[in-house]
């Protein structure tokens, strides 16, 4: 398995060295089902390019993958969740926040998680019960001990974010949105956010950096404080200290 564990962060590495290069292109961008979702030919391109180099080394596993005709969970024990590019509204602005995310899971649970923002030479990875890296470096982070001394990042729902931030502006240091779920997660792993709440994230946003996470010694649970999997839409990605502050505060935002 190191052999292949290697083998999957070359592929990933070779595919952020092609996002590198698209910014200095111009590319087709498309939106989705509305108008302010959006996916570009590189979405696709690095998807591609990223089940075609997994298939040679892992032939068996199957893929659930946020484009084309790769959205629907597998019927297999061992699948990958992949998101070629996790912030494309970002990416097509040129905005460095955006990140390659995969994860291999087993019985719907990752067991490798792979997150990599090319533009901004961070790549986090982990193995379960192997701990969380950043850079080839083991994460310890740092995190506060109150949410009043917290740095706090939200998804993005139309209609629902500004609760979030009116609830929480006076009661934390500082609110946050990147554009990005798997890289807002990985930030709360490295212990440079304290919490990431997640308002309406996919599988495929989630798996890898769900796993990060945990690996760091961080919490993934939903509003009734319960350990939450990658399937879940809505709930927190936090640091320990403040698990109970942040559960309080969300509390009227779940209805």
């Amino acid at each position: 398995m190191i052999k292949i564990y290697e083998k999957i962060k070359k592929i990933i590495l070779e595919a952020g060295e092609i996002l590198k290069k698209s910014q200095n292109e111009t590319f087709q961008i498309n939106t989705k089902k509305v108008d302010y979702d959006l996916v570009t030919e590189y979405d696709f391109r690095i998807q591609k390019f990223l089940i075609e180099k997994f298939k040679i080394i892992m032939p068996e596993v199957e893929v659930f993958a946020e484009e084309a005709n790769f959205d629907k969970k597998p019927n297999s024990k061992k699948y990958w969740v992949i998101d070629p590019i996790d912030g494309t509204v970002n990416f097509s602005k040129g905005i460095p926040e955006y990140c390659i995310s995969v994860a291999y899971v087993e019985d719907d649970e990752p067991i490798m998680g792979f997150v990599y923002a090319p533009m901004m030479n961070l790549f986090y990875n982990a193995k379960k019960n192997e701990g969380a890296y950043l850079n080839d470096k083991k994460i310890v982070p740092n995190w506060s001990k109150n949410l009043k001394n917290s740095i706090i990042t939200l998804g993005n729902k139309r209609g629902k974010t500004h609760e979030y931030i009116k609830q929480l502006e006076e009661e934390v240091m500082r609110i946050r949105l990147f554009g990005t779920a798997a890289l807002q997660i990985c930030y709360v792993a490295s212990g440079y956010c304290d919490a990431f709440i997640s308002l309406r994230s996919n599988p495929w946003d989630v798996a890898a950096s769900h796993l990060i996470l945990k690996e760091a010694g961080g919490i993934v649970i939903n509003y009734k404080n319960e350990d939450m999997n990658i399937f879940s839409k809505k709930g927190l990605y936090t640091n320990e200290n403040i698990r109970n502050e942040l559960l309080n505060k969300t509390e009227e935002m779940i209805k």
